[in-house]
């Protein structure tokens, strides 16, 4: 049985835009003889302020199945969150486990910024003159690391309550990548005539509306990129403006009823207003209108970033 720490794993894997490839290739991966992916376990942990969540996917067609644990916790009552968990591989065919990455929630960091980078090379329109980030912590830091592997937008914006978050965002960003961000504290200003918005925050209360993103009419074609909204009590898109949109796509269906942007939206304004398409079905380019795509996280992912993980290990190892 192979064992990855933390360290061995960091040193294998980071995002490229090969991990980017990697994760559209799953999303596109076709319907397996057999394949078995159970709703996502939950455990809300009051104590530590956080939960812990378990994915698990099986596909006849690939060497291994998955189940992956991932906790968030925030054991000061508010500052920053510690993350842990683990991917552990079995065999698909013995159902012997074969492998543990010990990462420590750093893979899911790296596919859900791949699974976005993804999204925005798949959905959004080649040119691109304003992008916004909303969210300045961990993951919305990684989105703008896929997005820059994927477009280059003329201009970058973003968007958060925080003066200290914005500028610690907009040096990490000049730092890391040598590009000026326009840091917005007013949702209003900071959308304005954007073409793309991508959210990465772990909001409980709407961060876009629909007013704003609509204003007056829908005269502008826009993408929103929804990443933050992965559990029940979390969400970012105001329901009026779910509600509003053109097209609305998810990585998951029955994730995005559950954790995502549709939970406690009418199963008839679903069926009749919303009528979600899964990612895996929509075909490449821009449409008119406001699409909004609601990615909540699949374990399906899961199993492409551990197999890419093992992979990159062995050619290491071999080198």
């Amino acid at each position: 049985m192979i064992v990855l720490n933390e360290p061995e794993i960091r040193d294998a894997v980071v995002l490229t835009s090969a991990v980017v490839y990697e994760m559209g290739a799953a999303f596109q991966s076709g319907e397996a003889s057999f394949s078995c992916q159970p709703p996502v376990q939950q455990m809300m942990l009051e104590p530590l302020n956080g939960l812990l969540c378990v994915k698990s996917f099986y596909s006849a067609d690939q060497t291994h199945f998955v189940v992956k644990m991932a906790g968030n916790y925030r054991l000061d009552g508010g500052g920053v969150s510690q993350t842990h968990g683990m991917n552990a591989l079995y065999h698909s065919t013995s159902g012997q486990l074969h492998a543990v990455l010990a990462d420590n929630g750093y893979l899911t960091q790296i596919r859900t910024a791949a699974a976005g980078g993804y999204a925005v090379d798949l959905l959004a329109p080649e040119n691109i003159d304003v992008a916004v980030i909303v969210g300045t912590g961990r993951q919305a830091r990684m989105q703008l690391s896929a997005l820059l592997l994927v477009r280059r937008p003329s201009e970058i914006r973003c968007f958060g309550r925080s003066a200290a978050g914005l500028k610690g965002f907009a040096d990490w960003a000049n730092e890391t990548h040598h590009i000026d961000i326009q840091c917005y504290g007013d949702e209003s200003a900071a959308l304005a005539e954007a073409d793309l918005v991508i959210t990465a925050t772990t909001s409980r209360t709407p961060v876009l509306h629909r007013k704003v993103v609509l204003g007056e009419g829908k005269q502008r074609d826009r993408l929103i990129i929804a990443m933050g909204s992965d559990s029940k009590e979390k969400r970012e898109l105001e329901e009026a403006l779910v509600l509003e949109s053109d097209r609305w796509i998810c990585d998951d269906i029955s994730q995005s009823l559950t954790l995502g942007e549709l939970k406690g939206i009418s199963e008839q304004e679903i069926d009749e207003v919303i009528k979600p398409i899964s990612l895996e079905k929509v075909g490449r380019g821009a449409v008119k209108g406001l699409t909004i795509c609601d990615l909540t996280g699949v374990a399906k992912l899961d199993l492409a970033i551990s197999e890419y993980c093992l992979a990159r290990v062995s050619e290491s190892a071999l080198a």
